[in-house]
């Protein structure tokens, strides 16, 4: 049988990695030269602000603890890395560099919840949400791709 304990960290995984996303579009938001992506930018913020209170509720619910610091990135994956690249890489500032930067970021985070959605271990009901939160997530990173054009 799988363990709550299992569950709440594959959650915590995923609010981690949304941690990571908001730090990178605020850092975004902060240095890029482009005004006219901020906006984006900030929906991206409020985005995954309410994909993490979602998983934070999930794991309530199952009596676990949900990752509470919001600054808490501590996710050893490539898809924290990838963010962490963002937050190094928008030293370039212009706005194909930060377009290329939060392209990689997002391509991580959908990446992320795929294979969040492929454990076996999450109850259906969790995996309606990650797929929601998925599609979401896709449509972030077709939009960043069509303004790289």
């Amino acid at each position: 049988m799988i363990k709550d304990e299992e569950i709440v960290e594959s959650l915590n995984d995923l609010v981690k990695i949304n941690n990571d996303r908001i730090q990178g579009y605020e850092k975004a938001v902060e240095d890029n030269e482009d005004s006219q992506l901020d906006p984006l930018f900030r929906n991206m913020i409020v985005q995954s602000q309410n994909f993490r209170s979602q998983l934070a509720d999930h794991i309530v619910r199952i009596d676990g603890t949900a990752v509470s610091d919001a600054t808490s990135t501590d996710v050893s994956s490539k898809i924290h890395r990838a963010w962490i690249d963002i937050k190094s890489a928008l030293t370039g500032k212009d706005r194909d560099t930060v377009l290329s930067s939060v392209e990689f970021g997002e391509s991580a985070a959908v990446e992320a919840y795929e294979d969040a959605i492929e454990d076996d271990h999450l109850p259906a009901y969790i995996k309606e949400q990650l797929q929601n939160q998925l599609t979401e997530l896709r449509a972030a990173l077709d939009k960043i791709k069509a303004l790289r054009k």
